[in-house]
């Protein structure tokens, strides 16, 4: 039965949804479907859902396409997020005190109510600090209350920059994945992600020198370089613009938290 079931990426965009299905088989993963779900205008804004009940009808006919059988990974616009590094309290903390010192650490760095945040962090035993992001909870909240009304098996909430990361085996030798927009640079390594905007670089070769790398070192699909091809099986029609559907389909390659 696992090798039925349906891992669907939503990349929840400014004017559409893009949505991969894979299902991994034994010899890789293989795609099911794909969609592209237009929406109106002001349904998103800045990556702000600002008027969720049309977002979720302009979901419901997509919804009954997919089979009992799946697994939801929803994107978080990195745009929405907060990333900050802390340094490791002085005494050791159990997890639950860790948990809390970070809430009341981060609230006071972003002069915030720890209550109105959600937030995800990893430690850096090199460096002794916590890598923290956070993201308005009701900004969260609603995204939950998408997938619960549209029923949806939901995994994940994930930023959509930091999801790319998955896709980096594919690419070897190169360090990073970078996606782009009209808007946006998306960009992860193994250990670091984010976002920088087109006016900052206007190519690969400008976005590597943000970086602090060289641009042989980033891996972008575009029109010249597909990523249906990094799948084991794929099938036609397939979009005119594959690119289009990166963070999609990395989403849908996340591994299930165990």
């Amino acid at each position: 039965m696992a090798f039925k079931i349906w891992q669907t990426g939503v990349h929840i965009q400014q004017d559409r949804v893009r949505i991969v299905s894979l299902a991994r088989e034994r010899s890789g993963w293989c795609l099911r479907r794909w969609w592209a779900i237009p929406l109106a205008e002001g349904i998103i804004r800045d990556g702000k859902i600002c008027q969720p009940e049309q977002l979720v009808e302009a979901l419901r006919d997509w919804r009954k396409t997919l089979p009992h059988y799946h697994r939801v990974f929803l994107s978080f616009p990195a745009a929405r997020t907060l990333q900050r590094s802390l340094p490791l309290p002085a005494a050791a903390l159990r997890d639950s005190e860790q948990l809390t010192w970070l809430g009341a650490a981060l609230a006071r760095e972003l002069e915030m109510s720890a209550e109105t945040l959600c937030f995800d962090y990893a430690q850096d035993t090199f460096s002794n600090t916590f890598h923290v992001t956070a993201a308005q909870n009701n900004e969260v909240d609603t995204l939950l209350a998408l997938a619960k009304t549209l029923r949806l098996r939901l995994v994940t909430i994930t930023p959509d920059a930091s999801v790319l990361a998955n896709l980096l085996p594919a690419v070897a030798p190169a360090k990073c994945i970078a996606w782009r927009d009209d808007r946006q640079w998306l960009w992860a390594m193994r250990h670091q992600w984010g976002r920088r905007l087109t006016t900052e670089a206007e190519s690969v070769a400008e976005l590597a020198a943000l970086l602090a790398l060289g641009p042989d070192d980033i891996a972008l699909f575009d029109s010249r370089r597909d990523p249906w091809e990094i799948l084991e099986r794929y099938h036609a029609p397939l979009p005119d613009c594959g690119a289009d559907y990166t963070v999609a389909l990395a989403l849908a390659m996340s591994e299930v938290p165990a």
